[in-house]
């Protein structure tokens, strides 16, 4: 029997279906959703079951949706055949064939974008059983299904059914339409749009590299088939206006003022960068010209706002700022736009404003709550609402956290800038995860129709214009391509810029080869160092010297630390963006300008500084730029000695003493950003879990605070930056479900979602409060709690009810003025006594005391009163082991892992391991600590015998425990003051760690995080471990990390005169491979047998077990899934875990190893170099997930 599903195709192409259909009916009736009830799926039900062994039936995409599970057991109990042909002209996202009406889709949009909980109604429901996503373009709405055959299920055939055989053709032909092709399918949809109507005979085609832009070019190739339309690569063709030209002249001499302006300059850029290295001279002048007619054609109705973003790469000192705020002042004083310029760095937004304002142009603003006190927020803000305002600099923080008519009321947005666009996929990543939610925001903001206090608005129609200095064209390491994508770019005209700065000479020295002794290398580095400080001195050389840690650059100021002995001197100043001192923010930023004036004016010739220093700042003058330690890549690197020699006719020195210990920074500031593939499972976990307490609410808030026990550990060091790691955890599901499953399975927004407080009004103030101006934002919740008794004895008691208090709308309201993330700030430290401080409510603040709620689920099968007893046995447990393995001796997160794996399974065991000090001894009063820079490890010692007691002591004075061991039930809901009650935070993330519970803390200082969950099915596979889970944003950060510290020892170690060096800095920017197969970041011993290389003592034998079952607990659940598919093979049982090796870190990725037979199994994110290195060797080696069954087996067997 075969079942044929039909998946996208309209009522016309239906008609014509060979097939009988599985349930007889019109087939507009099969096709609206709308009328799909349960009679619907009972008659598919029972048609499917009565099937004969030789029909052969059809049913549509949506039919086959409502009976799939049905469809399954049918595949594996009767042998039904399954093949789903879809209709791939068009890239799964299809028109939907039946009707809406206006209510409902603003309910099905309200319930796909906002955090409603409101009852769905039945017809909304039935939507989005079948689909989860509504487009509108044009008029015309699109709908996208749950792609069940992307989950690699092998019974299910899928086929495409148009033909997409055609040649993309480089031909130098006129095109009747370009269209470009990025990772957003609403885009396409547009110029698919487009296509049907202007029906051309050539299309002009560019495209990013990546999944979705793949499938979505198929999907055009088949149509151009099915049309027998030619597709041809696109190619740039710029144009000259002379009268416009003069009129930017005349901004660049009456508006901005520059100083002698003659004309504009001409900049070398590649001419084709992705075929040669052939140069062309562009003047800015054209450059700007091409920034503003996008502009001007987004605005054109008529064209249909048909426009392309630009993507600029021009060395430091190209004049990027003229190109970008000489449109912005064209566009305002024609259009009244206003420009928006995303910068990265508070220092360079203040120095390009004050820059612009002593040149007489006054018509600019920052907004920005370092810079600006609360008051002149306020004018700001009417600033730009009132139209005094063209140029306007945000951060990306800024920008995300206010909804964008907050800012600039009904001003028209004419071009949005991004500053230093390579910050967005190398901050964005790192840690500033906001950079990387930026593209999606504006794309919201440019395809979403925006609703504002109850106001529905169009979509905003701008281009994107990117500046960079240092970005990579094509290749391995294609930058170019990922800031593309992740800004959501149309079409972006690009202009590569020429690399090489003839003005830069490089003095790089070869210190030391291997690794030294950590005090060896300080003492040594601060040697070098200090001997080229007194010649800096002497001869008033302005120099530039960055550090990786704003630490280290203090220390050195001072002398201490590992800089004993460094030469010290009133003439060299610090400017990182670290408070050292902890002064007042007004006093740290003033010290900062002041410092910088100094530096700049000669006062102080030597500048130490961290890597945001220096840029896009104007000084000219520098020359000399020396690396304490690179911290970042080569790209990195690039950027920042770009900012010496840019007065013309001046030469520039880029001065590093180079030693093998550099390296350990690049490592430790890697693997304090790193995102490992536990976490991101963790984080899934911890999202359904909370589906689950909404009881299958799609839309929901998840609260930060009841993540960051995931990221507790080595080089973590406040919640800030745990809410930063489950930010970019939360975007690379996104991101990778988009990728795999062409929809969108997780949506995640990290501005603040407005949300309610819970609080309690004191009873004899209470009608005070609810009768004020106020009291509309109030809502009677729960009785206070009534002589409560305590761990202690003692009876505590509320001062009245609790009452929810809706912050958003006091926030509207009341003090709109201000960011919600301030009004929350300023909300719950009432009791500030700052300067700057913000009154909210003052009238009736002091009668009511902010509560948080707290749910509690207890894990598995388990009552509450069951979990006290549970975990101060694991604490005894603990201490015990440690004590017994370890005694006076250190020893390190990963020793602890291990020793407790057995009992834990190694993913809960990791998490104990790198959260439980800190959590129970975060003052090291038990447990002392110690890092070793050389290897970026933190050791610790028992120094005494009471860490039980350390460990008991906040399960023992908890209030919440207290409260929850009195209870038999599985779950409970408190409203309580968790501020005032560390224990109990502490307790509930022990709790939480030991998994025995989920729990949520509701209304707290942090602001929540907006959760989608379009396909709860789908996360619940994984979570359950039914379906194998690897996240490739994870795996990719780790193997380009690796590849950048090759490029980067190469580039040091390999390279000897400065023309080599920037012959290998082109072609790296240019995305040629400037690494040889052979270069590796750790060198191995070759020619070896495995059995001789690995190291036995460290390594964790087998001998003691027997069968594969036994080693279960030593694997992620989701592991399970090959070991038990190697063990069905029928092979002996690994003779290492978690093997070492002699002399090499490598062991650091083998997850098991058969030495006798030179085979091994590594982790997924194993680096393809690593792999590489040990097929070199002559082993046989796999990543877990990409085992070679049938020739594991024949090897081990």
């Amino acid at each position: 029997m075969k079942l044929v599903v039909y998946k996208g195709f309209n009522e016309e192409f239906l008609s014509m279906v060979k097939e009988e259909p599985l349930v007889d009916g019109t087939i507009a009736t099969k096709l609206n959703v709308l009328e799909f009830d349960k009679k619907t799926r009972k008659q598919l039900d029972m048609a499917l079951i009565s099937l004969e062994e030789s029909d052969e039936v059809w049913v549509t995409y949506s039919e086959y949706t409502l009976i799939k599970n049905r469809v399954d057991d049918a595949i594996e109990e009767d042998g039904l055949e399954l093949i789903i042909f879809t209709n791939n002209l068009y890239p799964d996202y299809y028109p939907l064939p039946f009707e809406l009406t206006t209510d409902l889709i603003d309910e099905i949009e309200k319930n796909l974008n906002s955090d409603s909980t409101d009852d769905c109604s039945k017809e909304c429901q039935r939507y989005l059983t079948i689909y989860n996503t509504l487009v509108n373009v044009d008029g015309m709405y699109y709908g996208s299904f749950y792609n069940y055959e992307y989950e690699k299920n092998d019974a299910i055939v899928s086929k495409p059914y148009y033909l997409n055989q055609i040649v993309i053709e480089d031909a130098q032909v006129k095109s009747d339409i370009d269209i470009f092709v990025n990772e957003d399918v609403d885009t396409y949809l547009r110029d698919l749009a487009r296509i049907i109507e202007l029906k051309p005979s050539v299309i002009g085609l560019k495209m990013t590299e990546g999944l979705v832009s793949k499938r979505i070019v198929l999907s055009l190739q088949a149509y151009c088939v099915a049309n027998n339309i030619r597709l041809v690569k696109f190619h740039e063709y710029l144009e000259d206006d002379a009268q416009m030209e003069q009129e930017l002249i005349d901004i660049a001499r009456n508006d901005v003022h520059i100083a002698n302006f003659t004309g504009f300059r001409s900049i070398k850029f590649y001419k084709n960068p992705d075929i040669d290295k052939e140069i062309v001279e562009i003047s800015q002048s054209t450059l700007i010209q091409e920034i503003i007619h996008q502009a001007e054609n987004s605005y054109n109705t008529e064209k249909g706002h048909s426009f392309r973003d630009i993507f600029i790469t021009a060395s430091t000192g190209a004049g990027k700022s003229v190109m970008f705020q000489i449109p912005a002042i064209y566009l305002a004083k024609h259009y009244q736009k206003l420009t928006i310029i995303i910068e990265p760095v508070k220092a360079l937004m203040q120095d390009q404003k004050e820059k612009l304002i002593k040149n007489g142009y006054t018509r600019v603003e920052t907004f920005n709550s370092d810079l600006i006190s609360q008051v002149e927020k306020e004018a700001v803000l009417n600033r730009i609402k009132a139209g005094e305002v063209d140029l306007l600099y945000l951060s990306p923080e800024t920008l995300l956290s206010y909804s964008i008519e907050t800012i600039i009321g009904d001003r028209e947005i004419g071009l949005l800038i991004i500053d230093e666009a390579h910050i967005v996929t190398t901050w964005g990543m790192g840690f500033r995860p906001d950079y990387w939610y930026l593209g999606g925001y504006i794309n919201r903001l440019r395809n979403q129709i925006q609703t504002t206090a109850g106001k529905m608005r169009k979509t905003y129609d701008f281009p994107i214009c990117a500046f960079t200095a240092t970005a990579i064209n094509g290749g391995v390491d294609d930058s170019v391509s990922d800031t593309v994508i992740s800004l959501y770019m149309e079409n972006p005209v690009k202009f590569i810029g020429y690399v090489r700065r003839e003005d830069i000479k490089f003095d790089v020295k070869m210190c030391e080869t291997r690794k030294l002794p950590q005090t060896v290398y300080e003492s040594k580095k601060t040697e070098a160092m200090s001997s080229r400080i007194v010649k800096w001195l002497a001869e008033k050389e302005k120099t530039i010297v960055y550090f990786p840690y704003a630490q280290n650059a203090f220390d050195a100021s001072r002398g201490v630390r590992g800089f004993a002995g460094i030469k010290t001197d009133p003439r060299i100043g610090v400017f990182t963006g670290k408070n050292v001192d902890e002064l007042s923010t007004e006093t740290f930023n003033e010290k900062k300008r002041e410092t910088f004036e100094k530096f700049r004016t000669g006062e102080q010739p030597i500048m130490y500084a961290t890597k945001a220093f220096g840029m896009g700042v104007d000084i000219d003058d520098v020359q000399n730029v020396y690396h304490y330690a690179v911290s970042g890549n080569l790209c990195d690197y690039i950027q920042e000695i770009g900012r010496v020699a840019r007065k013309p006719e001046m030469t520039g020195v880029a001065i590093t003493d180079f030693f093998y210990n550099d390296m350990t920074y690049m490592n430790k500031l890697f693997g304090m950003s790193r995102i490992r593939q536990y976490q991101i499972k963790k984080v899934l976990e911890g999202i359904y879990d909370v589906y689950k307490s909404k009881k299958g609410a799609r839309s929901f808030l998840i609260s930060p605070q009841s993540f960051t026990y995931i990221f507790n550990g080595k080089g973590v060091k406040d919640e800030g930056q745990c809410i930063n790691k489950l930010k970019t955890c939360l975007l690379m599901l996104e991101k990778d479900f988009y990728d795999k499953y062409n929809f969108k399975v997780i949506i995640s927004r990290p501005q603040s979602v407005f949300t309610k407080a819970y609080v309690v009004i004191d009873k004899e103030n209470e009608s005070l409060v609810l009768n004020s101006e106020y009291g509309k934002c109030f809502r009677f919740l729960a009785r206070g709690r009534y002589q409560e008794r305590q761990p202690d004895g003692s009876l505590l008691s509320d001062t009245g009810d609790v009452y929810t208090l809706d912050l958003k709308q006091v926030w509207e309201q009341f003090h709109g003025n201000i960011s919600f993330p301030q009004f929350k700030y300023w909300y719950f430290n009432d009791s500030s006594t700052s300067k700057d401080k913000i009154a909210i409510m003052p009238s009736i603040r002091k009668y009511f005391s902010p509560r948080q709620k707290v749910n509690i689920e207890a894990r598995g099968d388990l009552l509450l009163n069951e979990i006290r007893e549970k975990i101060l046995a694991d604490f005894e447990y603990i201490g015990n082991i440690l004590y017994s393995e370890f005694g006076k001796n250190y020893f390190t997160t990963d020793d602890f892992t291990r020793v407790i794996k057995e009992k834990y399974g190694m993913t809960q065991a990791r998490i104990i391991a790198n959260s439980l000090f800190d959590l129970v001894d975060p003052n090291m009063t038990c447990v002392k600590r110690r890092s070793n820079d050389s290897s970026a490890k933190n050791y610790y010692l028992l120094s005494n015998g009471n860490f039980k007691e350390y460990m008991r002591k906040a399960i023992i004075k908890s209030l919440i425990v207290n409260k929850i061991t009195k209870s038999s039930e599985s779950s409970y809901s408190s409203y309580m003051s968790i501020a005032n009650d560390e224990w109990s935070n502490i307790a509930l993330k022990l709790l939480s760690i030991f998994d025995y519970i989920s729990y949520e803390i509701l209304g707290g200082e942090e602001p929540e995080i907006f959760i989608r969950l379009n396909d709860p099915q789908k996360v619940k596979n994984i979570v359950l471990g039914n379906t194998y889970y690897s996240n490739n944003y994870v795996n990719r950060a780790k193997q380009k990390h690796d590849r950048d510290i090759s490029v980067l020892l190469k580039f040091f170690n390999g390279l000897n005169t400065d023309k080599e060096r920037w012959d290998y800095i082109e072609d790296y920017f240019l995305g040629y491979d400037v690494l040889c197969e052979s270069e590796t970041v750790v060198e191995p011993v070759s020619n070896v047998e495995m059995s001789k290389a690995i190291d036995k003592e460290k390594s964790y034998p087998t001998h003691q077990y027997k069968k594969w079952m036994d080693l279960n607990l030593f694997f992620d659940e989701n592991d399970h899934i090959i070991v038990d598919k190697i063990a069905e093979l029928g092979v002996t049982i690994p003779e290492y875990l978690s093997t070492v090796l002699k002399k090499s870190d490598w062991g650091n990725n083998i997850l098991m190893s058969w030495p006798s037979k030179n085979v091994l199994i590594c982790q997924q994110d194993t680096a393809d170099h690593i792999l590489s290195g040990f097929k070199k060797k002559g082993w046989i080696a796999y990543r877990i997930y990409e085992v070679d069954m049938e020739e594991i087996s024949e090897v081990l067997k």
